[in-house]
């Protein structure tokens, strides 16, 4: 088994930008579900899993099978050591107070850590992206809005965004100005968040996006 050791108490391989703000009102619909934590204890954290492929992991003793797209929701814990285990590897770090991270198992070598720098804003929804593909300087490009909305995002390498919400938006993974993966009607919610997935195989880019959620 493989047991890494990661300490993150304030750093992180994400960024936060800034968010869009000239997108067009008609784009809009009434969708507001607040899926943030908002019975939580206020100090606890949160870990989620990014692993497509598996169908097991454990946070901190808890068991987890469900995956969309690779993609747990988040399980809170208290801060302090966690540990993180798969079927064949584990990797154990020390959470920060009142944060959010992403344990991401890539295709090739050992589980990493993201800390998801999530805004949480009462007027706008968090994308986060993750690139798990080669390719390099990707960017997500918002075709309405004429707009990249993230740029230069390195495999295994994730970022986010808030966008303003509610809106309903296309939105493109581009290579320079090639887009490699659409995903249509991508719902934005008020204080809720989506993470977008993008994946390759043999070639083709897939990319997927799941609303985050939290497992109670």
């Amino acid at each position: 088994m493989i047991t890494r050791r990661l300490f993150l108490a304030g750093g992180s391989a994400a960024a936060l930008f800034a968010s869009i703000a000239s997108i067009a009102p008609s784009a809009a619909r009434s969708g507001d579900e607040g899926l943030y934590r908002d019975v939580f204890d206020p100090d606890s954290s949160f870990i989620r899993i990014l692993a497509p492929g598996q169908s097991f992991a454990a946070v901190d003793g808890k068991t987890i099978r469900d995956f969309t797209s690779g993609l747990s929701g988040y399980v809170n814990v208290m801060p302090g050591p966690i540990t993180v285990s798969f079927s064949a590897s584990s990797i154990d770090f020390v959470v920060a107070p009142s944060s959010h991270y992403t344990v991401v198992v890539p295709a090739q070598g050992e589980p990493l850590v993201t800390q998801d720098m999530l805004e949480m804003s009462p007027a706008k929804c968090d994308v986060t992206v993750f690139n798990l593909t080669p390719q390099p300087a990707l960017s997500l490009y918002v075709p309405l809005a004429k707009a990249v909305a993230i740029d230069n995002l390195e495999p295994v390498e994730s970022r986010s965004v808030a966008l303003k919400a509610p809106l309903t938006l296309d939105l493109e993974l581009r290579d320079g100005s090639q887009a490699l993966a659409t995903i249509a009607a991508v719902e934005l919610k008020r204080k809720t968040g989506v993470t977008i997935v993008l994946t390759e195989l043999d070639g083709t880019y897939s990319a997927a996006a799941v609303p985050n959620f939290y497992i109670r």
